[in-house]
This record gives C-alpha cells, sequence and structure tokens, in this order.
C-alpha cells in the first residue's frame, strides 16, 4: 500500500501540468522547483556518547534536505498557487569511528496564499517514505513508517519557516514524534 501510495504521488506530481494545463497560466505558469533546507526536533531516537567526553542527540525530525519539484499559478487565481515535490532528508552523527544516519524521502503539496508579490503562507500534506535507520553495527537497523502528516510555511522571496506534523512507527506499531521546525530556501525556473 505504502509503495503504490508513493508511485500515485510521483505520478501526479510529474503529471499535474499536462492535467491542468487549461488552469495554468502561461507563460509560466509552470516552473521547476529546487528546495534545500535543515529543520530541527521530534522525539528522541539515540543518544551518542563519545570517548573525549560529551554525547550527541539524533531527533526524529532533524536533518538537512534537498528536494525538486515544480510550482504552479493559476490563471483565475492570482493570490494561489501550489508546489509538490519529492526530496531526500538525511541525518548522521559526530562519531569518527561510526556513520549512524537516519534517511527518508519526504513527498510535499502545499499550497499557497501569497499575501504579495514577496510573502506567502503554506498549508498542505506530507509523507515520508523509505525511512531507514542505520547503527552502523553499534545499535540495531531499523525501517520506519510514516502516515500522511501536515506541513506549514510562512515564507518571504525565496526563504522559508518551515513546521511539518507527522509521526513514524517501527516495525512493533509503536508511535513517536518526528515534528519539526526549519529553514528552507527555494529557487524556481525560469524566472519572471
Amino acid at each position: 500500500m505504502k509503495s503504490i501510495f508513493t508511485l500515485l504521488s510521483l505520478l501526479l506530481l510529474i503529471n499535474y501540468g499536462s492535467l491542468s494545463a487549461q488552469q495554468i497560466t502561461a507563460p509560466g505558469g509552470a516552473k521547476f522547483l529546487v528546495e534545500l533546507g535543515g529543520e530541527f526536533g521530534g522525539e528522541e531516537i539515540l543518544t551518542v556518547y563519545f570517548e573525549e567526553g560529551g554525547d550527541q542527540k539524533m531527533r526524529a525530525g532533524q536533518g538537512g534536505y534537498a528536494a525538486v519539484g515544480g510550482e504552479f499559478h493559476f490563471k483565475n487565481l492570482k493570490s494561489f498557487m501550489l508546489r509538490g515535490s519529492v526530496g531526500f532528508k538525511y541525518v548522521t552523527t559526530a562519531a569518527d569511528n561510526a556513520n549512524i544516519r537516519l534517511t527518508r524521502f519526504p513527498i510535499n503539496l502545499v499550497g499557497y496564499y501569497r499575501i504579495n508579490e514577496d510573502f506567502r503562507l503554506g498549508a498542505g500534506l506530507t509523507t515520508h517514505q523509505l525511512i531507514r535507520f542505520k547503527g552502523d553495527g553499534f545499535v540495531p537497523d531499523a525501517d520506519l513508517s510514516s502516515g500522511l502528516g501536515g506541513r506549514f510555511e510562512f515564507g518571504w522571496r525565496w526563504v522559508a519557516l518551515t513546521y511539518t506534523a507527522i509521526n513514524y512507527k517501527n516495525e512493533f506499531d509503536y508511535s513517536f514524534s518526528a515534528n519539526s521546525i526549519g529553514v528552507a530556501f527555494s529557487f524556481t525556473f525560469p524566472q519572471d
């Protein structure tokens, strides 16, 4: 079921421009989107203790990410736009002798109200797929899952503050928070 949802989401994002070509303004109605960001938060999933002292906490919502997708503007709704993206999110520890990491593929579909040319408010859906925790032999590996969550943004030009509300589940059906706050930098092509 998860694979079917992922495939349908990707097909929707890829084909959205051709499915609603009559409603999208031309030229510049559909743009290529590139987004980079960092997020922090979520429940603690691991604490790494270093030999020289100190420790590092790994949290379920934290990580840096890169995403690609599309931005769509509509002819009859000048203050509304839609963005869809698929990304890769990654976090690791600072340990020299281990590569403990958490990876996942966020899929976002967010609608935006454009307050003016520079400011926007966004709300939409997110899901994280192929969530993998690798313990590198120090702790057990784990495959996790997520359902649908919410994504909210307040943006100014190419930078936005983000909040993601989502839960992960392990193989024992234990649910924990991967909620996060972050900063995103987004760029669209072609430019107006």
